[in-house]
């Protein structure tokens, strides 16, 4: 009876042992995050075509400016599609060289989509994730982008949450 009991007990430590040592582990807590970007490059549009009367085009922004709570500088590439009534579609991504908080490293902000209203205004929402001092960043966040006259060129005030883990 002994040796079951010591067998019983050693099949449940180890059992209680893989429990614990598997268990996920946990993010920092989310951490608020705004600001402001904006372009200091023109944009370079590339692959125009149309169907279905919509026009599809690529825009490249070679230089970018974030503040904020997240500073650095960025590239962007959209996919436009804009249908006949003006309205438009956008998805795409953009990197920043930045700084998060004390943490400095490539931010990706990723899955961008959203909408432009007629009127030029634009909605997107983004994933972000990090490498570098950013690694095990993960976070998302909204975008409201305003159109301005040339030559200061698009403004956006940016909302996000973040953690690391």
């Amino acid at each position: 009876m002994i040796r079951f009991r010591t067998r019983l007990l050693t099949l449940v430590l180890a059992a209680g042992a893989s429990v614990i040592a598997v268990q996920p582990v946990a993010a920092s807590t989310p951490i608020p995050v705004a600001g402001t970007f904006f372009f200091v490059a023109p944009p370079v549009p590339s692959g125009f075509r149309m169907a279905g009367g919509n026009t599809f085009v690529t825009v490249s922004f070679p230089a970018g400016v974030v503040t904020g709570d997240i500073t650095g500088n960025f590239t962007e590439q959209l996919h436009f599609v804009t249908h006949p009534d003006g309205s438009q579609n956008l998805e795409g991504n953009a990197t920043c060289t930045c700084a998060v908080g004390d943490r400095t490293g490539t931010l990706v902000f990723d899955n961008i989509a959203g909408t432009t209203n007629t009127s030029g205004v634009s909605e997107a929402h983004f994933v972000l994730s990090g490498s570098g001092g950013l690694a095990d960043l993960h976070g998302q966040g909204t975008a409201i982008v305003s159109p301005r006259p040339p030559p200061q060129g698009p403004l956006g005030v940016y909302t996000a949450q973040y953690s690391f883990g």
